[in-house]
């Protein structure tokens, strides 16, 4: 049958197409978690690549493929799909940094839980911040956005381009300042909230020297920090479809920086 007469070139391309979709599998949020089996993720990048090699305009040179050069375009591809599924984390680590600043000054930090979608541990403030995240991810069709990404990185970076420019690699720390403030925004309710709220049984422990202020003030820091996070819930979820923005303008932007 013609569908089975591929020649060297077509097979090549394929698998450089599975390369870059195998590598954004395995690092973007939620569905690259470490407990998703490892064959499903397989499968969902040759599903991928079935449906998007007879679409790509792809034309690579004898010289490429018949060279040392074939080396270089996969780690290229290895490289491209990773970077795109970790930008497509920052939205996860804000949340991350919020859920973890949180826990601190709630005084539950103690408590730490196996988080498998980060592959550590976590606090249980942290992993319902992640659970919240993951559902509102998945909620706004989060998802599609960076597939979408994913299919036009093919076009701004071509398989058949050897070297690409890591120029644009030089504002990462820019990024990262910027998730971390955004991490800091996120927790900020609860921060004041219950800064306040140690203040005020300062000047009560001062006024009545009775009041034993250590033990007393960690289950109100918790019972504040709890009755914050519900009525902030709404800025919350402002916040989050703000960071999957954020992220996706940074997925784009650095594709189009190589």
């Amino acid at each position: 049958m013609g569908i089975f007469n591929f020649n060297e070139a077509q097979i090549i391309i394929s698998f450089l197409i599975f390369v870059r979709m195998s590598a954004f599998v395995v690092s973007w949020p939620v569905f690259g978690a470490p407990n998703i089996p490892n064959p499903i993720k397989i499968l969902f990048a040759l599903m991928l690549t079935i449906i998007l090699m007879p679409v790509l305009p792809v034309n690579l040179p004898d010289e490429i493929v018949n060279s040392m050069n074939f080396i270089i375009l996969i780690l290229k591809e290895a490289f491209i799909g990773l970077a795109i599924g970790f930008l497509g984390r920052l939205f996860f680590f804000a949340v991350h940094i919020a859920g973890q600043i949180i826990s601190v000054s709630m005084g539950l930090a103690g408590a730490q839980l196996y988080n498998p979608s980060l592959g550590g541990q976590s606090t249980s403030i942290d992993q319902l911040k992640i659970m919240l995240a993951s559902l509102f991810f998945i909620g706004i069709n989060g998802h599609h956005i960076f597939l979408t990404g994913l299919v036009e990185s093919f076009k701004l970076v071509p398989v058949e381009q050897l070297f690409i420019s890591m120029q644009q690699f030089g504002d990462y720390g820019t990024v990262l300042s910027s998730i971390m403030v955004m991490g800091i925004k996120i927790s900020a309710p609860v921060m004041v909230s219950i800064l306040i709220m140690n203040v005020m049984m300062g000047i009560i422990g001062r006024a009545v020297p009775q009041i034993n202020v250590l033990i007393t003030s960690l289950p109100v820091n918790i019972l504040v920090g709890f009755l914050v996070m519900i009525f902030s819930l709404p800025l919350l979820v402002g916040q989050m479809e703000h960071l999957v923005f954020t992220s996706a303008d940074y997925v784009f932007k650095m594709m189009k920086g190589f």
